[in-house]
Parts: structure tokens; C-alpha cells; sequence
């Protein structure tokens, strides 16, 4: 399961950055979100 929140993760910051200037303060939550994910204990 982490595995697949990772990749979900990196594709979505993917995506943001296709934005251009208006994805780089949300490209920054969405890894500030992947590395609370990472971190919090799976069920």
C-alpha cells in the first residue's frame, strides 16, 4: 500500500509541475503531503 501511495504521490507532483510557475508552491505541498503520508503508520 505505501508503494502505491508513493507512486499515486510522485504522479500528482508530476502533473502539478505540467502547470508550470502555478504548480511550484503546489508541487511543494504535495511532497510536503507525500512525506506525512510516508511517514504515518499504515493500517
Amino acid at each position: 500500500m505505501r508503494a502505491v501511495r508513493r507512486v499515486a504521490a510522485v504522479l500528482a507532483t508530476a502533473a502539478l509541475m505540467t502547470f508550470g510557475g502555478l504548480a511550484t508552491p503546489a508541487a511543494a505541498v504535495s511532497i510536503d503531503v507525500a512525506g506525512l503520508v510516508l511517514e504515518t503508520p499504515q493500517i
